[in-house]
């Protein structure tokens, strides 16, 4: 079920822009061709290893990101976007120390499938290695949006927290 309506906060929005524009820009390169497309591929060579076999491609060339890296944009836009499912109070709960090990938790299936594939145990694939940052992606993408959508209420009195023992 979609929680009521609210209003969005421009850091929401800045952050989906972001992500979406990231998106649109890492799968533009070789559509783009030419100079124009090598120049963005080139700037996402900051964050990502883009090796070609490792990497989708579209029109003859490859993107701009890996498939591990292209899967935790994706998942990032569908965390922000999911998130305006959950109602203001649900996101407040996630505690800033939850958010910590939500974000730690969701490393380990793209750790293990890093690794796993580093020691030849496992031979890691494409889906594998999307799937798998997707799903960390998810996970930042709702972190993000919980703190952008409804930050904690801060008062003069302490309250106690989700993590009180």
């Amino acid at each position: 079920m979609i929680a009521p309506a609210r209003s969005v906060t421009t850091g929401w929005i800045v952050a989906s822009a972001a992500g979406l524009g990231l998106l649109a820009l890492s799968v533009v390169p070789p559509i783009l061709g030419g100079s124009a497309g090598h120049i963005v591929h080139e700037a996402f060579g900051f964050v990502c290893h883009q090796i070609p076999e490792r990497s989708l491609h579209l029109g003859g060339g490859p993107v701009a990101l890996c498939h591990r890296c292209l899967g935790i944009l994706m998942g990032l836009v569908a965390g922000l976007a999911g998130a305006l499912a959950l109602s203001p109070r649900r996101l407040r709960r996630i505690t800033r120390s939850a958010q910590g090990r939500w974000l730690v938790l969701a490393g380990i299936p793209t750790t293990v499938d890093w690794a796993l594939g580093a020691l030849g145990i496992w031979a890691n694939t494409p889906l594998s290695r999307m799937l798998t940052g997707a799903l960390f992606g998810v996970v930042v993408g709702v972190v993000l949006a919980a703190n952008l959508l409804a930050p904690p209420r801060f008062s003069s009195s302490p309250t106690p927290s989700l993590d009180a023992k």
